[in-house]
């Protein structure tokens, strides 16, 4: 029951108590009866006044608690030169405008946070309490390759790639280091916030793979020169001595077979250190525009070359689709020759016929994508996750150079790149060279 229902009653009671007060026979021509009409009509204005300043300061509250439930910061009370009103308005006004500001400064800092996430080069995932995907800004989405737009519930296993993997294990506080399939190397940390009261996981997601590669090619180029230089100052004087000393000395079959045997190795030793030099000293792409079905089947006689020691076929799907790219056609050619050779190497390693496919094609993204597919030997998950580390390799008598160089040129050209083995147990090097 509202205050006016209450007023109205108290009205009416007393208004029937002086009433009954005249009903009890006071003459209409005597002092009483008017004694009585003016206390009556005093009382009807005193009531009216009463009423109007108990009013007032709860219609002032009443007022403001709309305008609070609509949101309304900019407005504010009016005094009305009734003191309790007034203080009420008072104070009203100065919760408004503290309302006002720390809103203010909340929507500005929120906002800029907002532009901070998006624009923010790593990427960043805040989780929901349900463990699925809360927000999400566009770095990550590139890391994934996804649309931005269907992440927000999808769950961390669902992701593509194995970085999704790597986050779900993370516990808050955790960083680790992580290298892709498709030869990345991420920084993942995870971390908390509160968000509406609730506690959220968030990850940030750092490509250091530009800064990993070029410290490692710093070190390795330094320690490689400083090989280079020793042992070639050191094995070029001693190959050259002993075919000095094999042209003067006469002594017998077994000797002069021996000394050959330590020039050739030798002379082995200082090519094996030429080559892994060779990586360090790979040139700045010249790019110019790039037709790759022509550059293939231009390279077509050696690389079936290649193929014919183990019997393995090479075929070519190339598409008349396939655009055009920028690139630096003499070391495209390099990266040809040495992901083909790896290819017929494994193959050697299994005991069926082999195949190599080249294919061409235009890519989602609209860029050149080429896609080198062969059945050997495979590459497990686990070694696909080093096999673009510098100089690593699984062969005997492997160096790691082959795919270091390939991993630069790439690298240079700005390819995504990956290297795998399917379900279907065919490998595929795949290339994607970015959109002219």
């Amino acid at each position: 029951m509202n205050l006016r229902i209450l007023f109205v009653i108290s009205a009416i009671l007393q208004l029937s108590s002086w009433g009954y007060l005249l009903s009890l026979g006071v003459s209409a021509d005597s002092v009483p009866f008017y004694v009585l009409e003016g206390l009556t009509v005093i009382n009807i204005i005193y009531l009216i006044y009463f009423y109007r300043k108990v009013h007032r300061p709860i219609q002032a509250l009443s007022d403001g608690l709309d305008l609070l439930k609509g949101q309304d910061w900019n407005s504010t009370l009016n005094k009305v030169g009734q003191p309790e009103v007034d203080k009420i308005a008072d104070t009203f006004n100065k919760m408004i405008a503290m309302l006002k500001e720390q809103r203010l400064w909340f929507e500005e800092k929120s906002h800029f946070l907002n532009l901070l996430i998006a624009r923010a080069p790593i990427g960043v995932i805040i989780m929901n309490f349900d463990d699925s995907i809360y927000i999400a800004n566009q770095a990550a989405a590139r890391i994934f390759d996804t649309s931005l737009d269907d992440m927000p519930g999808m769950g961390l296993q669902s992701l593509p790639g194995n970085v999704g993997e790597c986050l779900a294990r993370l516990s808050v506080g955790d960083t680790t280091l992580m290298r892709t399939d498709h030869g990345a190397t991420y920084k993942c940390s995870c971390l908390n916030l509160v968000d509406k009261g609730v506690v959220h996981k968030f990850f940030l997601i750092e490509d250091v793979g530009d800064a990993m590669a070029d410290a490692e090619r710093s070190a390795y180029e330094k320690i490689i020169r400083i090989i280079a230089h020793e042992v070639n100052n050191t094995v070029a004087p001693i190959a050259s001595s002993i075919n000095v000393v094999t042209d003067i000395i006469d002594t017998s079959d077994e000797t002069i077979e021996l000394l050959q045997s330590c020039s050739e190795r030798a002379l082995g030793m200082s090519e094996f250190v030429s080559r892994l030099a060779d990586v360090v000293k790979i040139p700045e792409p010249m790019m110019q525009t790039c037709d790759i079905n022509r550059l293939i089947l231009r390279n077509r006689p050696f690389l079936e070359s290649l193929c014919m020691p183990s019997g393995c076929r090479l075929n070519f799907e190339l598409s008349d689709n396939a655009p055009t790219c920028l690139a630096d056609t003499p070391l495209i050619e390099q990266c040809l020759v040495n992901i083909v050779k790896n290819a017929v190497e494994s193959i050697a390693q299994t005991d069926h016929s082999g195949e190599v496919t080249i294919a061409t094609s235009r890519s989602e993204k609209g860029g050149l994508l080429v896609i080198i597919t062969d059945n050997g030997a495979g590459i497990s998950p686990e070694k696909s996750l080093k096999i673009f580390t510098p100089f690593y390799t699984d062969k005997p008598s492997g160096q790691g150079v082959g795919l270091t160089f390939v991993r630069e040129v790439l690298r240079r050209h700005r390819c995504s790149y990956s290297l795998q083995t399917d379900s279907d147990s065919l490998t595929r090097f795949t290339i994607e060279f970015p959109r002219r």
